[in-house]
């Protein structure tokens, strides 16, 4: 064989048959095996070039009785720099594999015969084979075509939907996308997320990475670590885009039959019962305790927590009240845990719950999707 070189190394034994060896260009490093069966790693050896090494196998039977002995022979195989290959070569190529003809291919890709027949020329020097024989039946492609044909057909795919305009289609995708939530917005909308995604995206992934403020929140959105963040709403930016998603109104609760909102019972008796104060970013007051001051008057923290799911537990088992999410108070009720919701004594302010991306996110179909997905959901929640 023409391309068949001697073993690198005469002091070094070849493997053992039957072995598939592979070297890598920096010999130091881990060699690859080539299939699937084990590889032999070599020593370091000098060489001008990077090359791999194939062993193939050639089953031949001696004198005598003894079993076929496989002979190995090694073939240089020279590494392809990239970086001024024309892509447009692979066009071409794929055309010719489709068309067989040098004319037809030009106009499947808008060339020209001369045009064509220049690309088929830097193909030919390229890949060092004649890749497309002509013959009175059109241009057959050799064996060396063949095997390209495949790969190259399925990285031209590629690169055409990475380059498609509106390349998400929600139903095939496989994407993963991280948001960052705090509890409330989990505890509301991923139900209704989960719900949806899974009929019209079905091989889509969510991972939520949990916050607990603001800053928190937009330095996820910064480093790129989330395409999305859910939460109290941040001031717009140059960086930082939003959308309003849903307006929240507080309810109180309490265990059944609670002497602070027993009838008749007036705001002395809210103000007088043991409170449980839930505080994310871990202020020790809240809104409550704004419009308590602003009507000179204040209530007894007893316990505070930086998130809601233990609350109802507690409110449950004692004289605790508790100002929650109206959302999140009558959903916890509604599971049988045994509080009552109560609407506050005194006026509170509603809250809104926003959606935050990135500016550099703001155009990518995928996360724009998901970003409109995000927003029906929390109209209906």
């Amino acid at each position: 064989m023409s391309n068949a070189r001697s073993w690198p190394n005469p002091e070094i034994p070849l493997p053992l048959p039957g072995a598939v060896v592979g070297v890598t260009s920096n010999f130091r490093s881990r060699p690859e095996a080539v299939g699937h069966r084990p590889a032999i790693a070599l020593p370091s050896c000098e060489v001008q070039r990077p090359f791999a090494f194939l062993v193939r196998r050639a089953g031949r039977r001696p004198s005598g009785k003894s079993p076929a002995v496989p002979q190995m022979t090694i073939l240089r195989l020279e590494t392809m720099d990239i970086g001024g290959f024309d892509l447009n070569l692979l066009k071409a190529f794929d055309a010719l594999y489709a068309e067989r003809h040098v004319t037809r291919a030009g106009l499947r890709i808008g060339l020209s015969q001369s045009a064509m027949s220049g690309a088929l020329t830097r193909l030919r020097e390229l890949f060092e084979d004649e890749l497309f024989l002509r013959t009175p039946s059109g241009m057959q492609p050799t064996p060396r075509a063949h095997d390209l044909a495949g790969p190259i057909s399925s990285a031209l795919r590629l690169v055409r939907g990475a380059l498609r305009a509106d390349g998400f289609d929600p139903a095939t995708a496989s994407d993963a996308f991280t948001i960052a939530m705090n509890d409330y917005s989990a505890f509301v909308l991923l139900p209704l997320l989960l719900a949806r995604l899974s009929i019209e995206a079905p091989h889509v992934d969510v991972h939520v990475h949990g916050t607990f403020g603001r800053d928190e929140a937009l330095g996820l959105l910064e480093s790129g670590e989330v395409s999305l963040a859910i939460g109290f709403p941040v001031e717009a930016s140059a960086r930082i885009l939003t959308r309003p998603l849903l307006q929240e109104d507080f309810a109180c609760v309490a265990r059944p039959e609670h002497p602070a909102f027993a009838p008749g019972a007036g705001l002395d008796a809210f103000t007088n019962a043991p409170h449980l104060l839930i505080s994310p970013e871990g202020d020790r007051s809240s809104v409550v305790d704004r419009e308590l001051a602003k009507l000179g008057l204040g209530r007894r923290v007893v316990l505070s927590l930086p998130q809601f799911l233990v609350a109802p537990f507690v409110i449950a088992e004692t004289d605790l009240v508790a100002t929650l999410a109206s959302r999140v108070a009558r959903r916890f009720a509604a599971t049988g845990v045994g509080i009552s919701v109560h609407r506050p004594p005194i006026e509170l302010p509603t809250w809104s719950l926003a959606m935050m991306w990135h500016r550099r996110a703001d155009a990518h179909a995928a996360t724009r999707w998901l970003r409109n997905v995000v927003a029906e959901v929390a109209a209906s929640a």
